[in-house]
């Protein structure tokens, strides 16, 4: 069958330097079927390569291939989920919650898996995969022998696909809530509930090299969710922590991880707006010795970017105010919209603004089972910086 073509307009579009994204507005009129694989011409009728097709989105195609007359099948989609198991096998070791497939960083746009334990939770956000599922649900079957496999579909990015919201078992029988380990720290994950697939696994790194420095440190984790940073750290040595977060449930979840893993005489978890704690517990003066600030994203537009960064400095502001001169803040962005420079930028206004002095001591992003495209910003979303206060 012959597949349709999708003309670029200009030379300088993104795709061109690497990027897997080609606009609306970057490409002529076509009568392409939204949701099929269409192949990409430059604009001398040159090919580009093929891609998921979609006119409803911003982002109208989603490079699948640049490899020239590459032929998209069922066995191609299997082909790219083996590919990324066979990367995450060489580089997670023992781990056993991890990212299985980041979408275009993997070669399929749209498709997210995360293991948890027994589970994988799927996301599918690109309306090109539909037909393509069941063969990468029996691979991913095949190469990881699932108790279950979990859709997470209520997200709104499924609305401009053109996809329905909805949550389902896809595969097997459902586990939930799960257990993972991390970093020797026992953690239940609610698969079905829990924000983003259950848990926050690109920060599975930077939560170990918290643990680093807050050994014998007061310790506070604002946004903690179910207390993974804090978790970690009171397990291997941090003296007190105090986790916030205004998810009820998550607070929940995060006291019964702190008492299986035998920490609730070294934590206290409060549930509540983190920007009201911060504001109330800063006018109280120098108190911590260690900050996290891991917030979720407070922008996924450029037009609100402005209105994310009085938030960011905000709490930063906050946070500062709460630290003992030598204490260290560990600040994080996970909005792709908020560049490393500008968050940078916020740090440095939010230390003058309350007189301390602040140096950067590390730069760190998602781990490897979120690896990022050269050619794609987009793919480098987690920015994450560790401070000195003094």
């Amino acid at each position: 069958m012959n597949e349709s073509t999708v003309r670029i307009k200009e030379p300088g579009a993104r795709v061109f330097s690497g990027s897997p994204w080609i606009y609306r507005g970057e490409i002529y009129h076509s009568q392409a079927t939204p949701g099929s694989v269409v192949t990409v011409l430059d604009a001398q009728g040159r090919e580009v390569g093929k891609g998921f097709f979609n006119p409803r989105s911003i982002i109208a195609v989603r490079l699948l291939t640049r490899i020239k007359r590459e032929r998209i099948t069922a066995g191609w989609f299997q082909q790219r989920v083996k590919e990324a198991i066979r990367l995450r096998k060489a580089w997670m070791g023992e781990r056993n919650a991890y990212r299985v497939f980041y979408a275009e960083a993997d070669g399929i746009p749209g498709l997210v898996v995360d293991r948890y334990g027994p589970m994988l939770v799927v996301e599918v956000l690109s309306l090109g995969l539909i037909p393509y599922m069941e063969a990468i649900t029996a691979t991913l079957v095949e190469e990881l022998q699932p108790e279950g496999i979990y859709e997470r579909g209520d997200v709104s990015t499924r609305e401009h696909e053109g996809l329905p919201r909805v949550d389902r078992l896809v595969y097997g029988e459902l586990v939930d809530p799960v257990s993972i380990t991390e970093h020797d720290v026992r953690m239940t994950i609610e698969v079905t509930h829990g924000q983003k697939t259950g848990h926050f696994l690109d920060q599975y790194e930077n939560r170990m090299r918290v643990a680093q420095l807050a050994r014998g440190k007061e310790m506070f984790d604002a946004f903690c969710h179910t207390g993974g940073f804090g978790l970690v750290a009171a397990k291997h040595g941090a003296k007190h922590v105090v986790g916030i977060d205004q998810d009820k449930n998550a607070i929940a979840r995060a006291t019964e991880n702190a008492e299986v893993n035998h920490l609730a005489d070294r934590m206290d978890f409060v549930t509540g707006n983190a920007f009201d704690w911060l504001r109330k517990a800063s006018d109280g003066g120098l108190q911590y010795d260690l900050g996290v600030l891991d917030p979720p994203a407070f922008t996924k537009s450029k037009e609100s970017v402005p209105q994310a960064i009085k938030g960011y400095k905000e709490i930063n502001l906050r946070a500062m105010k709460l630290l003992r001169p030598g204490g260290i803040l560990v600040t994080a962005s996970c909005s792709y919209h908020m560049s490393e420079s500008d968050f940078i930028a916020v740090i440095s206004s939010a230390a003058q603004d309350v007189r301390r002095f602040v140096r950067i001591m590390e730069i760190r992003g998602q781990g490897p089972d979120h690896p990022m495209l050269p050619g794609s910003p987009e793919s480098r979303y987690l920015k994450c910086l560790i401070l000195t206060v003094e």
